[in-house]
């Protein structure tokens, strides 16, 4: 529904796109018009991965079928996925006929399932990463963390974004005029408490299973280049959303900085899967 959003609108099922409907309720957590791009970027890793799984249903090992056994893409997997699907169906609905405060809700849900995914991917895959060596077929592992691992982290890192700035139209409409501010504010307080703990988990709490999740740091920056990009003028002005934006970009890259520095030194250490060691040691 979201890749054929434009057609929709032709036969009347949408009135407007999503972007259009941010640039209706603007706020100075909205980025860019181009950044909106982003669905489509996360869309097409999405439809790679069911590609790739759909794929695993032919494939063979020596001790049979692949989708059977290492059993990494779970049930419970699609299960959620097809649960995401519908509430984003749903949610595009409820936004497009301007109903922000359940459409927050749905988001959040939505942000909900796909962080199980992405909880889901990691698990098994990590569980079950010696079996793919020793069926010779480690090539998995790596094709596993491109598309299902940082596919659905991107979908996730996007979901956060969105679920922020759909929280903080709703407020902002909700709040009187002198406080409207504070809507962006809240919603960036939210977002950066979500990438802290992300950053906490990927390099202190489980630094070999996510190690080579990188996608989300690719959806932030953009993100806040997007943000930064469309509100320069009150960013010169210095509004303390676009000065509180541009401080939480540079703390992210000092972050990012240091998960780079952490992981180099992982990896020149063998203490997280390399190359020649795709399962670890």
């Amino acid at each position: 529904m979201d890749l054929l959003e434009g057609d929709l609108i032709v036969i009347k099922l949408f009135k407007k796109s999503t972007a259009q409907i941010s640039d209706e309720n603007p706020s100075e957590f909205t980025p860019a018009s181009p950044t909106f791009s982003i669905w489509g970027l996360v869309y097409t890793w999405q439809l790679v991965f069911l590609v790739y799984s759909i794929v695993n249903i032919w494939r063979k090992t020596d001790d049979g079928f692949l989708y059977i056994h290492p059993y990494t893409l779970h049930a419970a997997i699609f299960i959620l996925f097809i649960v995401n699907m519908f509430l984003n169906s749903f949610w595009l609905i409820l936004w497009d006929r301007f109903k922000f405060g359940l459409s927050a809700c749905v988001i959040y849900v939505m942000l909900t399932t796909i962080v199980g995914i992405c909880v889901l991917d990691h698990i098994f895959l990590w569980q079950q990463r010696w079996d793919f060596i020793q069926l010779n077929i480690s090539g998995d592992i790596w094709a596993m963390c491109f598309i299902a691992l940082n596919g659905h982290a991107a979908y996730s890192a996007w979901l956060l974004v969105a679920a922020s700035l759909n929280l903080t139209i709703w407020l902002k409409r909700k709040l009187l005029v002198n406080f409207e501010g504070w809507a962006t504010t809240f919603s960036l307080i939210l977002l950066s408490i979500g990438i802290i703990v992300y950053w906490i988990l990927e390099n202190f709490i489980f630094p070999s299973q996510m190690a080579y999740t990188w996608s989300p740091w690719l959806i932030w920056f953009l993100t806040f280049a997007g943000i930064l990009s469309k509100h320069r003028r009150l960013l010169l002005q210095k509004s303390f959303n676009q000065i509180f934006v541009l401080t939480i970009t540079c703390v992210c890259f000092g972050l990012f900085i240091i998960r780079v520095i952490l992981f180099s030194i992982r990896y020149s250490r063998e203490e997280i899967p390399t190359g020649l060691h795709p399962a670890g040691l």
